[in-house]
């Protein structure tokens, strides 16, 4: 193969290959910014405003924890109406056994807003998407998440990700207002944002996630080799280990073939450096 053939020759100029930087895992902190007050949410604001605690999962593409027009599953059900955690970490716990996530999250929420509170994990390249929630309380569904956020966009670990977080409703409970009587719909009717509806038409944001990331972690695709977020010969020898070995991580443009195309899009992504 063409391919090998120059790899090989490259190889005979380079000292001994560094690993290869499969960057399996990445740790991040995770900020939650609580900005819902009775200044900026004046109608019918509550007593005792809190978000529970921020609970979701790691997970691959072939998992959906909670989408907008889905259908809440009894765990966002419960986030939503209770603010629990036991429902959806049982859920999550399914996932992880058939393989389709990680880990479950359970990070720190706003015991009175507003507030800032900050925590942290720990993402795994193969569940490389994020999706949590926490209820916003009291309410009778109402929420604020994320879903299905890759942290590893283009194969590189996203340096930093921010969310402004409007309201939404799980489609569990027909109540209108932040505190009453519960009033179950069954069966369950979709999630719909109602940052246009009442009580929160006309207001901003109740707040923001920020996911920030904290380890050492490569700034291209050609940043195959520590020292991260320098390009040098440990680089290039690290792609050329790869490149020799088959190692997925050397096929750069995707297509299961170890070929110049490799090559070239290395050395082109190497040239450019780090952005």
């Amino acid at each position: 193969m063409l391919g090998r053939s120059l790899s090989t020759s490259l190889l005979i100029l380079c000292l001994p290959a560094a690993d290869a930087a499969a960057q399996d895992s990445a740790e991040y902190r995770f900020e939650f910014a609580a900005e819902w007050s009775v200044e900026t949410h004046p109608t019918m604001f509550p007593n005792n405003p809190h978000f529970s605690r921020v609970i979701g999962a790691t997970h691959t593409d072939q998992l959906s924890i909670w989408a907008p027009n889905g259908i809440a599953t009894f765990g966002i059900e419960d986030m939503a109406e209770r603010g629990a955690v036991a429902a959806l970490q049982a859920e999550v716990d399914d996932h992880i056994a058939a393989g389709t996530a990680d880990q479950f999250l359970s990070l720190r929420g706003i015991p009175t807003s507003p507030d800032i509170r900050d925590d942290a994990f720990v993402a795994n390249a193969d569940f490389p998407l994020l999706s949590i929630v926490t209820m916003i309380a009291p309410s009778p569904d109402w929420f604020v998440g994320i879903h299905d956020v890759d942290l590893r966009p283009g194969g590189i670990w996203a340096r930093e990700l921010v969310f402004d977080l409007y309201p939404y409703d799980s489609g569990t409970d027909a109540g209108v207002n932040f505190v009453g009587p519960n009033i179950d719909i069954t069966p369950h009717i979709p999630i719909i944002s109602i940052a246009d509806q009442f009580p929160f038409e006309g207001t901003g944001r109740l707040g923001t996630f920020r996911i920030t990331l904290t380890s050492e972690a490569a700034c291209s695709l050609a940043d195959f080799a520590e020292p991260y977020e320098t390009l040098d010969f440990f680089d290039v020898s690290a792609f050329i280990n790869a490149f020799v070995a088959q190692d997925e991580a050397a096929d750069l443009n995707g297509d299961s073939m170890f070929d110049f195309f490799d090559v070239s899009a290395f050395l082109n992504t190497f040239s450019a450096g780090c952005p």
